[in-house]
């Protein structure tokens, strides 16, 4: 399973969980409406393929009567809209209610060739142009001029999200001057000004959003990825806080992800619905206006309740890890804590058999089996001066299925622990100043 299935895996494990809004909306390729037109009620829907192999794309268009065993043809007229403008509109006849639209992606203006029939457009059209070929939202509003040839008078313009996945790279400068190279990767729209603070831990950046009451009921989820190289020391730690224009996240909307792409890690942005309405509620507004952009802050912080979660390969198991003390030194003993639990309920495993492995340079220098008899069990474990430097902790073969989870962290060199422990004690200084309180348990990434 890649990284991106596996992001898709535990976004629909995290809105099973936390809500009962239906896997599509924004971010998944997929948005459905069901509206009344007349005395008749139809299922709209509009879907772009998961991947893009290359520069031709489909958009799949359908208008559904439920009632009827076969919809007859649908005249629609179709405008969609990308970065604040118009890139296609024009009058289509979806034939039995379905539309197929090619799409060719490429430099220049909008070019529509196709069989016109009574003004609209027929058969399998096909779109050259700038259409779909970068990243962030796209809005469809549809508007039924027809169905079975017979017009509909005052028809409604009905709205429809679909997303193209923005994927920026940002050069950034680490606390040794050297390089920091930072992917984001945004499951709703285009994300700009990234910035990266090494002295203070702390990634900012922004995308735009419409924090309207109609355009937040229709997402069921948000989600965003921060990736940086695991060998990033100083900014890989146990836990990271989250904010969305200045109002602290849930610890739930925060996870970190050391699974996916074996040489990165990756910290997921979840918001679901409901904590988009809080962080509105909670947001201030200079001159009462709302914002037009979501402003994200990521920080480190070794606040001792934070702790990483993953989730192993097949998706059953969620392992929660921590260590003491939080800076973790040569010649010193470090205790790991763990908890097993079943991926699906939240629900902690009883006598759960696993191997407790460390890991540095690719290889095994520390291996040993045990038993989570309540669920949760520690290891301890104590690193020599030769064992500085980037490191991390497995648990594998959980109940004999040879499932495993990974987490990366660092071992401080002897002549860093000064520098280590002031980063710590700031970290911690902020977080105590900042943080209104968090709760809820991890549930996961989302994607697409």
């Amino acid at each position: 399973m890649g990284g991106m299935d596996l992001a898709c895996a535990v976004c629909l494990a995290c809105l099973m969980v936390w809500s009962a809004a239906p896997a599509f909306g924004h971010g998944l390729g997929l948005d459905m409406l069901t509206v009344t037109v007349g005395d008749a009620t139809y299922e709209i829907t509009a879907q772009l393929p998961d991947r893009f192999d290359d520069e031709s794309k489909i958009l799949v268009v359908t208008v559904q009567d439920a009632s009827l065993p076969e919809t007859p043809d649908v005249v629609l007229h179709m405008d969609i809209m990308h970065g604040g403008g118009s890139i296609l509109r024009d009058t289509f006849l979806a034939e039995g209610g379905s539309l197929s639209l090619g799409i060719v992606t490429a430099d220049g203006e909008v070019r529509v060739s196709g069989e016109r029939r009574s003004g609209a457009l027929a058969g399998s059209p096909e779109v050259t142009g700038p259409v779909f070929g970068s990243g962030g939202l796209y809005t469809i509003q549809l508007r039924i001029e027809s169905v079975g040839g017979e017009a509909i008078p005052d028809s409604m313009v009905h709205t429809l999200d679909l997303l193209v996945q923005d994927t920026a790279r940002h050069a950034a400068v680490s606390l040794d001057g050297g390089e920091a190279p930072f992917t984001t990767k945004s499951y709703f729209d285009t994300v700009s000004e990234f910035v990266y603070d090494a002295g203070t831990g702390t990634v900012e950046f922004r995308m735009p959003f419409d924090w309207s009451a109609g355009r937040v009921s229709h997402i069921p989820v948000l989600h965003m990825e921060v990736h940086f190289p695991k060998d990033l020391e100083e900014f890989v730690t146990r836990g990271y806080g989250g904010k969305v224009n200045g109002v602290d996240l849930f610890r739930s909307s925060v996870t970190v992800d050391d699974f996916s792409t074996p040489e990165e890690r990756t910290v997921h942005f979840v918001l679901l619905q409901d904590h988009l309405n809080i962080i509105k509620a909670r947001m201030e507004r200079p001159g009462g206006q709302l914002p037009d952009h979501m402003a994200f802050t990521l920080q480190k912080t070794q606040d001792i309740r934070s702790q990483l979660s993953a989730f192993t390969q097949n998706g059953d198991y969620q392992v929660d890890m921590t260590w003491e003390p939080e800076v973790i030194l040569p010649d010193q003993s470090t205790k790991f804590i763990f908890t097993i639990r079943d991926a699906y309920t939240g629900e902690t495993i009883r006598n759960s058999g696993y191997d407790f492995v460390l890991v540095r340079d690719g290889k095994a220098i520390h291996r040993e089996s045990g038993m989570a008899v309540v669920g949760g069990d520690f290891r301890e474990y104590t690193f020599t001066e030769e064992q500085a430097g980037a490191a991390a902790v497995r648990i594998e073969n959980i109940q004999g299925t040879g499932q495993y989870v990974e987490f990366t962290f660092a071992v401080a060199p002897e002549f860093g622990v000064a520098a280590a422990l002031v980063l710590v004690a700031g970290a911690g200084a902020a977080a105590a100043l900042s943080r209104f309180g968090v709760l809820g348990r991890v549930p996961g990434a989302a994607a697409r």
